[in-house]
């Protein structure tokens, strides 16, 4: 059986190498599920086979540089972590060149505009030890320390200087940027303006996808002739059904599928039907109720069962615009509501919900099912267990827990533990308790105490609902989150929340051309985000629109899924 990804994949993969070949730069712009990072591999391993032992005699490496750890570590495991080859995350790659430069990297910090005050409280600047390590700003008569956003635009700044350039050049040949659009945009510029626009420096090859930037707006290399733009047309995650989806969304780079004949679906459900009011807030603009939302999504769920679709978490993802709209499905509006500016809560990087995803509810669950054992574990030490009244106090104690757990709030737990230790609670959440008990009523608190107080009002049991979700026991997921992944199905909610997604608009735009310097970011943003959410699935996908849609924006679902599987779905 022929394989059109496949075929397709190999012709980019031969321009690539004649890149490599003829010493030219290029871009490969690899669509969802084109088999980006293989491409990449393919090209490290030829690198290696090819020019291996000439770097090594001269003392030269290929950097590849990252976006992620993840990534970071996949690569570097297909090439077998061969020496030759340099793989690092952005922020550890410009550090590794730039750390030895102290004298150079005090210059930079003496010239920060909006660090002054805090030079001048440290005495300034003289010969302090610059370091890397905590990703944060700060200044004493020892030390620097640089915040993560310092790294790629010092390297920036460095690379402004012939003799830093010459020495980067010397030092790496060959630079491979994997997911480009995501690169920081002041390192980016600077390889553009020293390298691309000037033919000098090392080979440059970019990897990535321009329509998955959805944190920024991505750095341009159209405008850069001597780069070499190389389209991979291949898709070997999903079937034609979804592809054929993605293809409408994007013309100019169509994917040939790996199995034409394998079986699939994608359909599009809109709530049009909905004649009662609906939201009229900033942020959610002709949406049904958060009520009727869910209504029409149980509707959807029981239509998608009776088709034959296996909804557990394991074989589908429910993809939702915002943490809020997960939490009012799931049952954790309370705790959402708190950290209102934020997701910390969700990415468990609160200390306080991350001893209680972590810790308390892990040792609970062990104490329920009479696995001893594994609850001291989790405590870290085993107590002192010899007399009968020890066992008393323990059983008391963690009873008095599950009480709290089942009928109090979160403070209420928190307050509990203050007096047991059963687990203890980690110093920096006492000292937060503290810092608001004398911080008193009507005072100005920081953002972060502001949340502690609030989220001590919250159920606990919401704290177990928002762990489900932590651990992966829902099929729920934001959309941005899911970026680089994969399930067998996918259900993408479409509705309000965030008003930098106008998805109404966004399904306009897509029919009309209709683009303008004010609707410009919102729409490519908007645009990005879908294709991120709708390129997912290996076999099936549902979309539901929950906003009004015009005519209009119904005639490019239409165009997108088909006529016949647009489906207007009533109560």
């Amino acid at each position: 059986m022929t394989n059109p990804a496949v075929e397709s994949a190999k012709e980019a993969q031969k321009r690539v190498d004649a890149c490599l070949d003829e010493g030219r730069n290029f871009r490969l712009e690899a669509g969802a599920g084109a088999g980006k990072t293989y491409s990449l591999v393919e090209a490290l391993k030829k690198l290696i086979n090819e020019r291996g032992r000439d770097l090594q005699r001269a003392g030269q490496k290929v950097a590849c540089i990252t976006y992620t750890e993840v990534a970071r570590e996949e690569i570097a495991q297909e090439i077998e972590q061969h020496p030759v080859i340099l793989v690092e995350t952005i922020h550890a790659f410009c550090w590794g060149f730039m750390s030895r430069f102290q004298k150079d990297l005090r210059a930079l910090v003496a010239g920060m505009e909006d660090k002054q005050d805090k030079i001048a409280e440290a005495g300034g600047i003289a010969d302090q030890v610059v370091e890397y390590q905590l990703g944060f700003f700060g200044i004493d008569e020892k030390r620097i320390t640089l915040h993560h956003d310092d790294v790629p635009r010092f390297m920036a700044q460095l690379l402004g200087k012939p003799k830093f350039r010459s020495l980067f050049a010397a030092t790496y040949p060959v630079i491979f940027v994997d997911e480009y659009q995501d690169t920081d945009p002041h390192f980016m510029a600077a390889l553009a303006e020293h390298f691309l626009a000037t033919g000098t420096g090392p080979r440059i090859g970019f990897f990535g996808d321009h329509w998955q930037t959805i944190y920024r707006s991505d750095y341009s290399l159209a405008d850069y002739p001597s780069l070499e733009p190389i389209d991979k047309g291949s898709n070997f995650r999903s079937v034609p059904a979804v592809v054929n989806v993605l293809n409408a969304l994007r013309p100019e780079l169509m994917q040939a599928v790996k199995d034409p004949d394998a079986k699939g679906e994608a359909r599009f459900f809109h709530a049009n039907s909905y004649t009662g009011e609906r939201t009229n807030s900033s942020s959610s603009k002709n949406d049904t109720p958060p009520e009727v939302s869910r209504d029409f999504m149980a509707k959807l769920t029981e239509r998608l069962k009776e088709d034959g679709w296996d909804l557990s978490s394991e074989k589908t993802k429910i993809l939702m615009l915002t943490h809020n709209a997960i939490a009012a499905e799931r049952g954790y509006p309370t705790i959402a509501k708190a950290y209102r500016y934020n997701d910390s809560f969700a990415k468990k990087e609160d200390p306080l919900i991350a001893f209680l995803v972590d810790t308390v509810e892990p040792m609970c669950r062990a104490f329920t099912e009479k696995r001893f054992g594994d609850m001291f574990k989790i405590l870290g030490s085993r107590p002192e267990l010899s007399a009968h009244e020890d066992k008393v106090a323990w059983a008391t104690d963690m009873a008095a827990l599950a009480d709290a757990r089942a009928n109090g709030s979160i403070g209420d737990v928190v307050d509990l533990l203050k007096g047991t230790g059963r687990p203890r609670l980690p110093d920096r959440i006492v000292r937060r308790e503290q810092e608001l008990a004398a911080a008193g009523n009507g005072a100005e608190l920081p953002r972060s105490l502001q949340e502690h107080g609030l989220v001590r009002e919250a159920p606990y049991q919401e704290l177990v609902r928002l762990a489900e979700f932590i651990e992966g026991q829902t099929p729920f997921a934001t959309q941005h989150s899911v970026k680089g992944a994969e399930f067998d199905n996918v259900i993408v909610v479409l509705g309000g929340g965030w008003n930098h997604y106008n998805w109404p608009q966004l399904l306009e735009l897509l029919s009309t051309g209709a683009i303008t310097a004010k609707n410009e970011k919102s729409y490519y943003r908007a645009r990005n985000l879908f294709y991120v959410a709708v390129s997912r699935p290996k076999r099936k996908l549902a979309v539901l629109a929950t906003q009004t849609l015009s005519p209009t924006a119904l005639q490019s679902a239409e165009k997108l899924f088909g006529a016949g599987n647009v489906v207007a779905l009533t109560l």
